[in-house]
């Protein structure tokens, strides 16, 4: 994750699991602000957390997660963050502080839209 977040963009996390069915019904909504935003100032990042490799290589495509991936993660991001559920979508910002947490639906799209002052 300190590779991607602090780096001077905007960054969206979605920490996620290919058995669970929440995380599977945000993709299309992540995979629309991907489409919309990724570019010089923004980036995402996925994280399977409590997964199997296999199970995660086999989802992600099927799910039509085309941006940058952890598919291997330990608790360990799960527990520093406080996350105690899934999906949990983080937005950080270029400094790498959190600006908001356990966005869902429409309001991920939006707290892209006004990071980036769009």
């Amino acid at each position: 994750l300190s590779d991607f977040a602090g780096k001077g963009q905007w960054v969206l996390v979605d920490f996620w699991a290919s058995w669970c069915g929440p995380c599977r019904e945000e993709m299309p909504n992540l995979a629309k602000v991907y489409e919309t935003y990724a570019g010089e100032n923004f980036d995402m990042l996925s994280i399977a957390v409590a997964d199997k490799l296999e199970d995660t290589l086999e989802a992600a495509p099927a799910l039509g997660i085309v941006w940058n991936q952890i598919v291997t993660a330990p608790q360990i991001p799960l527990d520093l963050y406080g996350i105690d559920a899934i999906p949990h979508v983080i937005l950080f910002g270029p400094d790498g502080t959190i600006l908001k947490r356990n966005l869902r639906g429409e309001a991920i799209g939006e707290a892209v839209k006004e990071a980036l002052g769009l």
